[in-house]
């Protein structure tokens, strides 16, 4: 991983992490404010609605057929604010450095994107059980409340996103792929593996905590409880990746891999070309399948590991 705090005054004082990753945060949930309202405005200056109207498409935007593209916009303006913009700038300005290093990639780069591919494509079918078993978590009596309020969030959240994933041109189908699956895989890898694990790994001193630390913050960070599971675990993957080739750029496809492969499934499957819906969490595959892809994904990471390790001793 990289030092990142290599050019910081304070970059080798034992508590400095933790004080950068306190702005870090503090940047990060302001302009999740500022640049959702900028998103807004940007909205309302499109499409020529007023700050009421604009915020309708929040409460209630299954009433508005227009609304679809408006969210869509808002959400990517978010995102390039909060994911991309603030980590340059906090970079720049912050730990006076650059992220130009974390968008490098291997030479030759054909054969680590195409493992990362694989390795992805073969943790999401494993990764099914998980998110079978998530969804199904039986949460004690005491806190009845806590699980009435996540499965009321979910379902909340299930419902948006069928309905901002229901394409009806393939233009919408194109504004989704870059705001669901190009800029989260840029930004929150910006994020959550340039920054916030690069940080931990200064303040632990320890690769596999840092890993891990910022995998259960990249599953909590989407505040769905039936979901922080395989997605904690999915972080870590993309934290592995990153930290065995050395490439930030490779955990950016991996995360795009991701993201992008499930809107084309939603796509093929709203066009008729399949029967399969990615977003049936109740539906995973028979466990031999699950098993099976485990162990090659096991195996192909394994191979990537050794990839990396021996174009480093060379």
């Amino acid at each position: 991983m990289n030092n990142i705090l290599k050019n910081t005054t304070t970059g080798t004082e034992p508590g400095s992490p933790w004080l950068y990753l306190l702005i870090l945060g503090g940047y990060v949930l302001t302009a999740l404010f500022l640049f959702n309202y900028l998103g807004l405005l940007i909205v309302m200056g499109i499409y020529g609605i007023d700050h009421a109207q604009a915020l309708a498409l929040f409460t209630n935007p299954y009433t508005n057929g227009d609304s679809k593209v408006p969210l869509l916009i808002i959400q990517g303006v978010t995102s390039l604010g909060a994911f991309v913009i603030v980590p340059f700038a906090y970079m720049r300005w912050t730990l006076s450095s650059s992220a130009s290093s974390f968008f490098q990639t291997p030479t030759p780069a054909s054969r680590p994107m195409l493992m990362t591919a694989a390795i992805v494509f073969c943790f999401m079918v494993a990764n099914s059980v998980v998110v079978e078993w998530n969804q199904n978590i039986d949460l004690p009596d005491f806190i009845s409340g806590f699980e009435q309020w996540a499965q009321s969030k979910e379902a909340q959240l299930e419902q948006i996103t069928r309905y901002l994933t229901s394409f009806d041109s393939l233009s919408e189908f194109w504004l989704a792929m870059v705001v669901i699956a190009v800029l989260p895989a840029v930004g929150e890898e910006l994020l959550f593996r340039g920054l916030v694990q690069n940080l931990f790994g200064k303040a632990f001193a320890n690769h596999h905590v840092a890993i891990w630390t910022a995998a259960i913050l990249f599953g909590m960070f989407h505040l769905q409880f039936y979901g922080v599971v395989p997605r904690i675990f999915l972080g870590a993957l993309f934290g592995y990746i990153y930290y065995w080739s050395g490439h930030l750029s490779l955990a950016m496809v991996g995360h795009f891999v991701n993201n992008g492969l499930t809107l084309c499934m939603l796509y093929a499957a709203q066009l008729g070309y399949t029967s399969f819906d990615p977003m049936d969490d109740q539906a995973s595959p028979p466990l031999y399948v699950t098993a099976l892809f485990f162990v090659v994904g096991g195996v192909l990471l394994y191979l990537f590991k050794n990839y990396f390790a021996l174009t480093k001793n060379a």
